[in-house]
């Protein structure tokens, strides 16, 4: 952590230094709130800039761009994209770096911290731009962008946890992790997280609530009625299978200086925003515009809409191959979250990749969890080389990564990852003694 923070000093000094500044950022949750840190701290430094958010890195993205320019939660995995930028180059990510930049990196990985875990990018962005200013103010954006790639507070995540407690930017206390605020039926009715077996069958959770006796709203649950309807839900998904069972009830993070309180709502307002192609929106809210809450609350319903369908999709058309488990289908609208919310809640003995063809190109989305990661998992690996291999190119973290292939090479790409993580969840080896993956 010192070492990463001198380096943060480093990159802070430098980008003060500009006299203007373009920002490149990821459109999900945590690239977000990447962007919102860079943009708050370089407004306060008095430093113009122009912020562009993503999809993805890619030459279309890097043709004709100069610096100054920093790119947010990307750049990591494509030096061969960084170099063609002309002028100064600033990367802030949390992906695992493949071969070498040659500019200035943050990278929570080049100082021994696992940025799939430990640090988001939002974390990585927050330990630059608390020098930058008096920033601590920031903390709780980069607190959401972690739990945005679903990290624990831990590591460097519990160091800005504690940070933005001691600066009154965060309340921490205990209770429900629930993504809304509001009466207990209406919000388990809405829930994707968790996600239950009678989400969205109000009758069955007015049921279940009135046979525990409890009622009221999520904020004012205290004492046995907390307990009892916390170990009721803990039951409900540990029989539904569910590895995410001891994640109901625990911390629960209230944002004091955003436009919502609830930190887990903001996630899921920011992954919104991105996945409806208004990344924007999303910046703006991180930006403290209250204007834009009432079209991001609405983006919210609607993609929440197209997530519950397409979970009813994976539960009927998913299929199973001897190392993973895959759902193909055309123009998705929640690839990710789907294959997020699958490997917590529905099928946890398999990765989990959806396969989703859309704008002339098949999108992919894989999710592990931390029991197959102790097996050899790392999708990163799994997904760049079956990416590669068929004409594509995939990345990203041990237990989230994505990839992109031509249409038509679907079952080949599947083929060749299934075989890939047979070498890393069951350690074939050579009579030499070393793994096939070693020796691929």
């Amino acid at each position: 952590m010192k070492r990463l923070d001198k380096a943060a000093e480093a990159i802070a000094r430098s980008i003060r230094q500009c006299e203007h500044m373009r920002v490149i950022s990821h459109n999900d949750a945590d690239g977000i709130t990447s962007a919102g840190l860079i943009c708050h701290a370089l407004m306060r430094a008095g430093i113009p800039f122009q912020a562009t958010l993503v999809n993805r890195l890619d030459r279309s993205v890097i043709d004709g761009l100069t610096g100054p320019v920093v790119f947010c939660d990307m750049g990591s995995g494509k030096p061969d994209l960084i170099s063609r930028v002309q002028g100064e180059c600033f990367v802030l990510d949390h992906h695992r770096p493949v071969g070498t930049l040659d500019c200035m990196h943050h990278n929570p990985h080049l100082f021994g911290i696992d940025g799939a875990f430990e640090l988001s990018a939002a974390g990585t962005v927050y330990s630059v731009v608390r020098h930058m200013g008096d920033n601590a103010d920031l903390a709780g954006l980069a607190l959401v962008g972690a739990m945005g790639d679903r990290q624990a507070m831990i590591g460097a995540n519990r160091s800005i946890l504690e940070e933005a407690v001691a600066s009154g930017a965060v309340q921490v206390r205990a209770g429900l992790k629930l993504s809304e605020d509001g009466q207990l039926v209406d919000v388990l009715a809405r829930s994707i997280e968790p996600l239950l077996d009678f989400t969205g069958d109000r009758e069955k959770i007015k049921k279940f609530l009135d046979d525990l006796n409890i009622k009221g709203n999520v904020q004012s649950l205290a004492g046995d009625d907390l307990t009892r309807l916390a170990t009721a839900l803990t039951l409900k998904l540990i029989m539904q299978g569910s590895f995410a069972a001891d994640s109901i009830l625990g911390e629960v993070i209230r944002l004091r200086h955003e436009v919502v309180e609830n930190s887990l709502h903001m996630v899921q307002l920011l992954n919104a925003c991105g996945n409806r192609d208004l990344p924007g929106i999303g910046l703006t809210l991180c930006l403290r515009d209250h204007c834009a809450l009432l079209e991001a609350e609405r983006l919210a319903d609607e993609y929440k809409e197209h997530i519950l369908r397409e979970i009813s999709l994976l539960r009927e058309q998913s299929r199973q191959m001897k190392n993973l488990r895959y759902l193909k289908r055309v123009n998705m609208e929640a690839g990710a979250i789907v294959s997020g919310l699958g490997i917590r809640y529905l099928y946890s003995d398999l990765p989990l990749v959806t396969l989703n063809h859309k704008d002339d190109m098949i999108k992919i989305s894989a999710r592990g969890n931390k029991p197959l990661i102790a097996r050899g998992l790392d999708l990163s690996v799994a997904l760049r080389r079956a990416a590669e291999a068929v004409g594509g190119n995939g990345g990203g973290h041990t237990i989230a990564s994505g990839a992109s292939i031509p249409p038509g090479r679907e079952d080949e790409f599947l083929a060749l990852l299934d075989e890939i993580l047979d070498e890393q969840l069951n350690k074939r080896t050579d009579p030499s003694g070393q793994t096939a993956m070693d020796t691929a």
